[in-house]
This record gives C-alpha cells, sequence and structure tokens, in this order.
C-alpha cells in the first residue's frame, strides 16, 4: 500500500491525530511560556522585595515598593449575621445555605433485537430527595408530576468580607483578602431569637422537623476564614498605604501569601513548589496529547520510514509498539519544552534538546549495519 492510499484509507485517524498534535504542542508552548514568565517574575520580585516589621510605625518610605512583612491580622469591626446570633472577628464569613430538593437519575437499559428485529431500549428515572447547594430545575424532569422544587432559594449564599484587615499598621487590598480561601466551620452554643429555626451539629435548620425535612425546607452553615490573631506572611506592593499585587516587567503579577511566619526566601520558596506542581501537571497533559497522537498516525509514519531512508535511520521499528510511540512522544514533547528554555536558560534548554534526541541517536547507531541489509 502507497503512502497516499494509506492516508485516503485512514484520514480521519490521521486528521484526528494531527489535531492532537497541534493541540499537545499549543500546551505544552503556552505552558513553557507561561512559566517562563512566571519564574522570571518570582525572580525579580524577590530582588526586589524588602522585609519590614509588622510591629514597627507605617513608614512612607516603603511606598510604591515590594514589601515582606509577617504578623497577626486584624480585622477591626466583626462579621455578624445577627439573625442567627453568629459574630466572628475573620476576613470572610460564608453563609451557605441548602435546600432540600427532589433530585432526578435515570439508569438506561439495551436491550438487544427484538422479535421485529428493531434494537430497543429504555429509560428508567429515580427520584429522590437532598439538600443541594443550588436549584434543581424540577421542570426538566420526565416526571414531573409530584416532583416539584421551589424556584428559587429564601436565603442566599454569600461570602461577607472585613473592610479593613490590617498585618500591623499595613491594611491588606481586596486581592489580598481574596487569598483566605481556607474556612473554618462556625460553632456556637448560642441559640437564634427565631423559635422556628432549629440547631443541629452546627447547622441551622428551617424546617419543622430536622429528621424528617420537606421539599423547600432549608439548612445553613457558618464558616470563616483569616481569624483575627493568626499569624500570615505577606508579599506585596505598598500603595497607598495598601498591600496590592506587584506587576513585574514580565506582565505577571506578584502576592503572595501564606499562613504562619516565613522568611522571605521561605515563602517564594513555597511559590516555586506550588507552581512546579502546576507546571509538571500541564505537561503530562501536553505529552498524553503527543502519545495519542503518535498512536494514531503511526500507520503513516511507518510508510513514511519505508520511503525515506532518512526517517527509516530514526525509526527502525516499523511495527510501532507502545515503546516506540512513548519514546517519539516523550522526545517531541522535550524538544518543545527545550526551546521555550533555550533563551532564558541556555544550558538548561541545551541539555533538554539532547535528551531529546538521545534516543533517535541511539536507535540511528546502527546505520551502517541493519539499514544496510534491509535495503
Amino acid at each position: 500500500m502507497r503512502l497516499s492510499e494509506a492516508i485516503k484509507s485512514r484520514w480521519v485517524t490521521t486528521l484526528f491525530g494531527t489535531v492532537l498534535l497541534l493541540a499537545g504542542s499549543v500546551v505544552l508552548i503556552w505552558n513553557e511560556g507561561r512559566t517562563i514568565r512566571i519564574l522570571l517574575s518570582l525572580e525579580e520580585a524577590l530582588n526586589d522585595a524588602v522585609t519590614v516589621s509588622a510591629d514597627a510605625p507605617y513608614e512612607k518610605q516603603y511606598e510604591g515598593r515590594l514589601i515582606h512583612l509577617n504578623g497577626a491580622l486584624s480585622t477591626g469591626e466583626p462579621l455578624t449575621e445577627p439573625d442567627y446570633n453568629i459574630q466572628v472577628q475573620a476576613v470572610k464569613l460564608k453563609r451557605r445555605v441548602q435546600m432540600y430538593q427532589w433530585v432526578e437519575e435515570s439508569v438506561e437499559t439495551r436491550f438487544g433485537e427484538s422479535v421485529a428485529t428493531v434494537e430497543t431500549e429504555e429509560r428508567t428515572y429515580f427520584y429522590s430527595r437532598e439538600w443541594r447547594d443550588q436549584l434543581v430545575d424540577s421542570r426538566s424532569f420526565y416526571i414531573r408530576s409530584g416532583h416539584h422544587n421551589p424556584t428559587s432559594f429564601p436565603i442566599d449564599s454569600t461570602v461577607h468580607v472585613s473592610e479593613h484587615v490590617h498585618v500591623g499598621p499595613y491594611e491588606l487590598g481586596a486581592v489580598a483578602k481574596d487569598r483566605f480561601r481556607t474556612f473554618q466551620e462556625v460553632t456556637s452554643d448560642t441559640r437564634p431569637e427565631d423559635p422556628s429555626v432549629r440547631m443541629h451539629s452546627g447547622l441551622y435548620y428551617h424546617c419543622n422537623d430536622i429528621w424528617n425535612p420537606e421539599i423547600g425546607d432549608i439548612r445553613i452553615q457558618f464558616a470563616y476564614a483569616g481569624l483575627e490573631g493568626s499569624y500570615v506572611t505577606v508579599v506585596g506592593k505598598l500603595e497607598g498605604g495598601k498591600i496590592v499585587p506587584y506587576e513585574s516587567t514580565h506582565f505577571r503579577k506578584v502576592l503572595l501569601l501564606e499562613p504562619g511566619e516565613h522568611s522571605l526566601s521561605e515563602i517564594f520558596r513555597f511559590e516555586h513548589q506550588q507552581q512546579r506542581m502546576t507546571t509538571w501537571g500541564i505537561r503530562f497533559i501536553g505529552w498524553a496529547l503527543l502519545f495519542f497522537a503518535t498512536i494514531c498516525t503511526a500507520t503513516i509514519m511507518q510508510h513514511l520510514a519505508r520511503e525515506h531512508r532518512l526517517l527509516r535511520m530514526f525509526l527502525p521499528d516499523t511495527n510501532s509498539t507502545l515503546s516506540t510511540n512513548v519514546m517519539m512522544s516523550f522526545s517531541l514533547a522535550l524538544v518543545i519544552v527545550s526551546i521555550a528554555w533555550i533563551v532564558h536558560r541556555p544550558w538548561l534548554g541545551g541539555g533538554l534538546l539532547f535528551a531529546a534526541m538521545s534516543p533517535l541517536l541511539y536507535c540511528a547507531r546502527g546505520i551502517m549495519g541493519s539499514y544496510q541489509r534491509m535495503d
């Protein structure tokens, strides 16, 4: 079979493999560009940052500078939910509302060909009642009779944010306050004044019977993040007395915030570790796309290898085994990564490029022997 005939017979698979190849390349190129900009931005921020004391008075000389400080949180006015006698000194207070609703589930049952040689299928619907954070639209149910859900929540979920949060004399900006995302459940023994509200296991129920709730009943849970007095470490730009993101010359914004007291080098090391995990996760996705691309285009590559001596030198295994696909996709991914890094880290990029080419050079070592026998 010639190459043109192979392409015609497998054009769908080849096209899909080409799309996967382009997608994997784009993912890797975008990821490496993002990683390089983040790395350079963090290096720039580390070199520009100055450490200030949260116990010292506010110093205007640091206005417009990138500062690093650690200290205890001060939130000023408490966040409250007066209807439930909730009051907490924290950066955030989250109100989570769940409603008891009907939920539809379906199971598809397929049958073989019947006597009339027509394939039939049935779908069985099940309905249960559950606590849900979002509205379940019962109008889309297959069986709507007897399964009606309310069309809105009587009370909405929300997050209250303290207006002023300080670490020493320095106030945290909106972006810094948004970094408090680890919530702890609010526990209180104080019952709300409304007698219709019942408490159980930290939840506030708006229902007649917490053990037998009805459709439309709601329950509320409260949680806080950034408790006053807890220590944090923050790195950001001081602007107008507030700590805001620092924009580097590489067009990346840098604002670091971690619980506890950490030195300048430690908090940047934490950020590098987090970014490294993200980078390798995206790299794996890009490699997986390239791997499936090599599988889809394996037949075409076999024909090209048979017709062209140069390709046959680097692809001696015309059977396209799994190991060959892994090697090709891994080498291609390394080539893309090395090209992105070679400008900013020549030694690293060159090493990656050599590592990418080494499997191919290893396969080509027998050109004077095995390929002469093939010809």
